[in-house]
């Protein structure tokens, strides 16, 4: 009798590790797994709009500093509309996407991941209905002119959703865009933010498809008084100066019950999270700014989130191309043990 019992206690445990394993393997087998961590956003460049441009004219030799910094990937946010909606059948104008391509190969070849980043589409926040079609032709022309690219580029369907592209219609729009791409590139990544500028409280709005290939991306600057404060292109924050924020353990809590709930939304949903956008402009007292910068990419990492710091060389930027150097301290709250 004993043995009886001993056997189906065995048996039982048996079943119970198969039953975990085949789980693990399951949840594992419908999620991507991160191809990159360490990401630098290259802003106010390619995503200027067109014929005017910015503050920072984009160089391969970025993307060697980059690189030789610690970095293993770099988010390119490019105003491909600008290019698109003005055109017939909004074909994408060649010269520029030439540029384009240029800078993708270069970067891979680097050993970069890219992110290719559909960036201020100003007019599809305004008018959905009006350029919804200018939307998923310019999806329709990425999704051929790379299919065959290396997996080390990485599709970012929209950035920051906002205004009257309200969640019920972005989600028509981002499923749609998703079989775009999927008809060319069964595989690649593609990452989804969500609306309300890519607000974590409103991933929970999202409807996505069953692709494992899809990463969820989220955005973050809170407080926005600390990390906007005198940035003259923020409306409200140009007038903010010497607004603190030394890492509190009230602080420090607060990102971690934020980022905890995003956590808990990507696990209960089977999806990888890139926290694609955080940052402080240099109006910031740089103190604080090391140490805000620091505890959101640590609290990141903990979470086993990939991050991406906006930005590499302008308002928020950690590299300063007049003198040729990084900011060294906020370098070093990025890339630990360089």
């Amino acid at each position: 009798m004993e043995k009886r019992k001993y056997r189906l206690v065995m048996i039982l445990l048996l079943f119970i590790t198969i039953s975990c394993f085949m789980l693990i393997k399951y949840c594992n087998q419908n999620k991507a797994t991160l191809p990159f961590h360490k990401c630098m956003n290259i802003g106010n460049a390619l995503d200027s709009p067109k014929n005017i441009k910015w503050d920072v004219e984009l160089k391969n030799e970025y993307f060697d500093l980059i690189k030789n910094a610690g970095f293993d990937s770099v988010r390119i946010p490019v105003r491909f509309s600008d290019y698109a909606k003005d055109q017939p059948n909004y074909k994408l104008e060649e010269n520029f996407m030439k540029e384009v391509d240029e800078y993708i190969d270069y970067a891979i070849s680097k050993d970069l991941v890219v992110i290719l980043d559909l960036h201020h589409f100003s007019e599809l926040m305004k008018e959905p209905d009006k350029y919804k079609n200018c939307f998923l032709r310019i999806w329709e022309q990425l999704s051929q002119r790379y299919q065959n690219h290396s997996d080390k580029l990485v599709f970012e369907i929209l950035n920051e959703p906002n205004k009257n592209l309200k969640y019920y219609i972005w989600n028509k729009y981002l499923n749609e865009a998703i079989r775009i791409v999927r008809k060319t590139n069964k595989y690649r990544l593609i990452i989804i933010g969500s609306t309300g500028f890519s607000s974590l409280d409103n991933l929970k709005y999202l409807k996505l498809p069953k692709d494992k290939n899809l990463i969820a991306t989220f955005h973050f600057y809170e407080p926005n008084e600390f990390t906007f404060q005198g940035n003259v292109y923020h409306e409200g924050f140009e007038h903010l100066k010497n607004i603190p924020w030394s890492g509190t353990d009230s602080q420090s809590k607060y990102i971690k019950e934020r980022f905890s709930k995003v956590k808990k939304w990507a696990d209960e949903n089977r999806i990888i999270v890139f926290l694609g956008e955080f940052g402080v402009n240099k109006n910031a007292p740089q103190k604080d700014r090391v140490v805000w910068v620091e505890n959101v990419r640590k609290t990141a990492e903990e979470m086993g989130f990939a991050w991406g710091y906006w930005e590499f060389c302008s308002e928020f930027g950690v590299y300063d191309t007049k003198r040729s150097c990084w900011n060294e301290f906020l370098l070093d709250a990025l890339i630990e043990k360089r």
